[in-house]
């Protein structure tokens, strides 16, 4: 759950976007965004790093990174960077996501691969995902080769592990290894 300030952030980033036509855009970009960033321990302090001056670090928006990026998740990016809430990006991300979501009347799904998918593969995820939880759901699919293979979905507060190294451990519980 998100604090109130990550929420009211939130919020005005997805009035924005809604008001420029470009709720899917800012969404997506955000949520890659908050992915590169936290892989990058070097990216991360460095827009994070207050001994910096906002402009340095603002420099960031204007680069060739976020070019082709809508303008409301340029402007989104530099309002977080300048007040501070860089280090949050993650949470303003997930939460714009859900509030998007919500607005189509979806629910915000992230779902970790282990591989890229196709939409083929992609549409029959999401169905078996909608028929499993009940829920029409606004999916977000991350590759992350750590699973190794299988699939693990959060929705919400739920968490669905379908991953091959959960499955393993299953199978050693019950053999008792």
């Amino acid at each position: 759950m998100p604090n109130d300030r990550i929420r009211r952030y939130a919020e005005a980033i997805v009035a924005i976007a809604t008001g420029e036509g470009g709720l899917d855009a800012v969404e997506d970009e955000l949520l890659t965004l908050a992915r590169a960033i936290d892989g990058s321990e070097e990216l991360r302090s460095k827009l994070s790093d207050r001994h910096l001056p906002v402009g340095q670090r603002l420099t960031f928006v204007e680069s060739q990174v976020l070019t082709a990026a809508h303008p409301a998740t340029r402007t989104a990016l530099a309002t977080l960077i300048a007040a501070e809430l860089a280090g949050e990006l993650s949470a303003v991300a997930a939460t714009v996501a859900d509030l998007a979501a919500h607005s189509r009347d979806e629910e915000f799904a992230e779902v970790y691969v282990a591989a890229p998918i196709d939409d083929a593969r992609k549409a029959a995820l999401k169905a078996a995902l909608e028929r499993a939880t009940g829920k029409t759901l606004d999916l977000q699919v991350i590759v992350d080769e750590s699973l190794v293979g299988g699939v693990r979905a959060r929705i919400g507060d739920t968490v669905i592990d379908g991953s091959l190294m959960r499955r393993l451990d299953d199978l050693r519980g019950r053999i008792g290894a």
